[in-house]
């Protein structure tokens, strides 16, 4: 299987370029909370050239570029964006797409080979697609597994090809992640069943928009609900906090699974350190712009 990867570089400051013009050509990043500590999450090409890199505290990237443009990051609408153009390959060339990453979606090239000459072609094609859909910068690349794909888009100024060495590698999946819970369901022991499902998403560097709930009661009944977020979901504490105001109703279950819903690729900003890098929880869009005001 070859596998083509579609990168929108930098896609967090482009979306924030898209949405306020007059921040194009200007060093500009956008920017997550980390409790009273701004974070680069992107940087602009302009802002990288002086020195700002992600992760970076906005401190220190005013420090190297004083005339830093910052905004806050909306990581929902990045995997919005992202969202939206596979489901727009889905309709226009191929079913099997996901999300691979913050700001690449990848697409199974198999069954394609009769629509285009060749896979530079269909990379070609495809990139055209999105950036006509978009309106942003696409880069594309065919390799063996989406890993090299993606690595290859990012060098890449518009679409290449990676000679083929018979590696296969499937798409990424993310969904299907659940924990499931025996009665009696206490409030201590969901709250302990969301905290190793928040393990398992950072085990898949992943993030999620929501969560399903399925109680069976007595006499086989199955009750559900469908939670969802505002913004993307990484941690235990902010799967449980969605699923608290249903703890009373669940009491009754003699079974409990709770399965996430938009599972996709992680959107934290993970702080530079002077150890190993930590991945930290994401600011919340409200608290970033009361707490910002960064344009200027």
């Amino acid at each position: 299987m070859r596998v083509l990867v579609l990168v929108m570089p930098r896609l967090s400051v482009q979306l924030a370029r898209r949405e306020a013009p007059e921040l194009r050509g200007r060093p500009a990043a956008t920017v997550q909370l980390r409790g009273a500590a701004p974070v680069v999450a992107a940087a602009s090409a302009e802002a990288s050239a002086a020195g700002v890199e992600a992760g970076m505290a906005l401190e220190a990237a005013r420090g190297r570029c004083p005339a830093l443009a910052a905004v806050p990051a909306k990581p929902a609408a990045e995997l919005d964006e992202l969202e939206r153009l596979a489901a727009v390959l889905r309709a226009k060339a191929t079913p099997h797409v996901a999300v691979a990453t913050r700001e690449a979606v990848a697409a199974d090239l198999a069954g394609l080979e009769g629509r285009f000459a060749d896979e530079l072609a269909a990379a070609e094609a495809l990139a055209g697609l999105a950036r006509a859909w978009t309106g942003l910068d696409v880069r594309a690349a065919v390799a063996d597994t989406w890993q090299e794909a993606e690595a290859a888009a990012r060098a890449a100024r518009r679409a290449v090809v990676c000679p083929a060495r018979g590696e296969t590698g499937a798409l990424p999946r993310r969904e299907g992640l659940a924990v499931r819970l025996a009665g009696p369901v206490t409030g201590e022991r969901l709250t302990g069943a969301l905290e190793r499902l928040g393990l398992v998403l950072a085990a898949h560097d992943a993030s999620c928009r929501g969560l399903e709930v399925a109680a069976a009661v007595a006499g086989g009944e199955v009750r559900r609900w469908q939670r969802r977020a505002a913004e993307p979901l990484h941690r235990g504490h902010e799967l449980a906090a969605l699923v608290r105001p249903l703890a009373p109703a669940l009491e009754e279950a003699a079974t409990l699974e709770v399965r996430v819903l938009g599972a996709g690729p992680s959107v934290e900003a993970a702080a530079r350190r002077a150890g190993p890098a930590l991945r930290e929880r994401p600011a919340a869009a409200g608290a970033a712009a009361r707490q910002l005001a960064l344009a200027s």
